[in-house]
């Protein structure tokens, strides 16, 4: 869970929100050091767990259509291996 001041609220209220909304994760609002609020996500985890395998679900038909293989991986496994390659290929 992130813990942050009551001005970096302020600040950054787009910021927190989306990693409430996207990333499911909790935020500590504090003012003066101690805890006053908390942000939360709506939606319950059952829904995120359709979610994530209708996401994956999504990314193995994508593979399929343009002819790659996972090699047996995951796809979120596969995704994640696919980026560290890229990533060491831009440097």
């Amino acid at each position: 869970m992130k813990t942050v001041s009551a001005m970096d609220v302020r600040r950054h209220f787009g910021a927190l929100l989306n990693e409430v909304g996207l990333k499911s994760e909790r935020v500590l609002i504090e003012r003066g050091g101690k805890p006053v609020a908390m942000l939360t996500p709506l939606d319950p985890p059952a829904d995120r767990a359709h979610e994530r395998k209708r996401r994956q679900s999504a990314l193995a038909r994508l593979c399929g259509m343009a002819g790659i293989t996972s090699r047996g991986r995951k796809p979120d496994k596969w995704l994640a291996h696919e980026r560290a390659a890229w990533a060491d290929r831009e440097r």
